[in-house]
C-alpha cells in the first residue's frame, strides 16, 4: 500500500468516523427534542385537566352559594316572621323563649348570608382577598372554637381575580383542616407583600402530622386537602412549604411571585 493510499485511506476513515458522530448527535438531540415536546404536552394536558377540575369546582360552589342565599335565607326569614307573629299575647317567659329563638335564628341569617358570600367569587372579587378571609375568621372568633390571630402586612391589593380566588380557596382548606382534624387551640394566618407578589402563612399548635403519615408510596402529598394544595400551587405558579410533626402543630407558607 502507497503512502498515498493510506493517506486516502485515514481521510476517509476521519470522515466516516466524524459522520458516524455526527449522525449519533442529531439522533441524540431529536430523541431529547421529541422527550421534551412530549413532557411539554403532558403538562399542557395536565394543565388543562386540573383547570377544567377547578372550574367545576368553583362553579359548583357558585350553585351551592346561589341555593344557601335563595332557599336557605328565604326560609330562615319566613320563620323569623312566623316567630314574629307568634310573640303577640303571650306570657312572658314563652316570651322569653320566642326572643332567644329569634336571635338564634338571626345568627343562623347571618352565617348563610356569610357561608354565601364565601362560596361566591363574585363576592371575592367585590370585597377582596383580605376582607374575606377577616370574615371567614370572625365567623370562627364568635365560635369560640379557635383562638384567632390574623397579621395583615399585605399592601397594594392588587391581585388578578385568578390568584386572589385560588389564595381564599387555600386559606378555607387549610382553616377548615385545622377546625376538623388538629384539634388546636389557635390559628394564626399571616399575609404579606405587596401587588401579585404575595406569600400566605397559616399554622395552628394541634396535634400536627407524623411524617411517615405525609407521604404516599409515589412520594406525594397525601390527603385529599393536601393534594388540593398541591395542585391549586400548581395552577398559579406558586411554591409552598408544608411543616408538620406529631404534637408540634402544622404550618404552611404559600409563595406567589408570578401573575396567572
Amino acid at each position: 500500500m502507497t503512502i498515498d493510499s493510506v493517506e486516502i485511506f485515514i481521510i476517509l476513515g476521519t470522515a466516516l468516523a466524524i459522520s458516524l458522530i455526527a449522525f449519533i448527535i442529531i439522533v441524540v438531540i431529536l430523541y431529547r427534542r421529541s422527550q421534551l415536546e412530549f413532557q411539554l404536552e403532558r403538562q399542557a394536558m395536565h394543565q388543562a385537566l386540573l383547570q377544567t377540575e377547578v372550574e367545576i369546582r368553583e362553579q359548583t360552589l357558585k350553585n351551592i352559594s346561589r341555593d344557601l342565599h335563595d332557599n336557605l335565607g328565604q326560609i330562615a326569614s319566613l320563620i323569623k316572621i312566623n316567630l314574629n307573629l307568634l310573640s303577640k299575647n303571650l306570657d312572658e317567659k314563652d316570651q322569653q323563649h320566642i326572643d332567644e329563638s329569634k336571635d338564634l335564628l338571626k345568627h343562623l341569617i347571618g352565617d348563610i348570608r356569610a357561608l354565601s358570600s364565601s362560596l361566591s367569587n363574585e363576592t371575592l372579587a367585590k370585597q377582596g382577598l383580605v376582607k374575606m378571609i377577616e370574615s371567614d375568621l370572625d365567623r370562627v372568633r364568635r365560635s369560640g372554637a379557635l383562638k384567632i390571630i390574623f397579621d395583615n402586612r399585605y399592601e397594594n391589593q392588587n391581585l388578578p381575580a385568578n390568584s386572589a380566588i385560588f389564595l381564599y380557596r387555600m386559606f378555607q382548606e387549610l382553616l377548615n383542616n385545622t377546625l376538623k382534624h388538629a384539634q388546636a387551640d389557635t390559628f394564626t394566618i399571616m399575609l404579606e407583600g405587596e401587588g401579585p407578589q404575595i406569600r400566605l402563612v397559616a399554622k395552628d399548635n394541634g396535634v400536627g402530622i407524623p411524617p411517615e403519615k405525609l407521604k404516599d408510596p409515589e412520594g406525594g402529598l397525601s390527603g385529599n386537602g393536601l393534594i388540593n394544595l398541591k395542585e391549586r400551587c400548581e395552577m398559579i405558579g406558586a411554591t409552598y412549604d408544608f411543616q408538620s410533626a406529631s404534637n408540634q402543630g402544622t404550618r404552611v407558607s404559600i409563595q406567589l411571585k408570578k401573575q396567572i
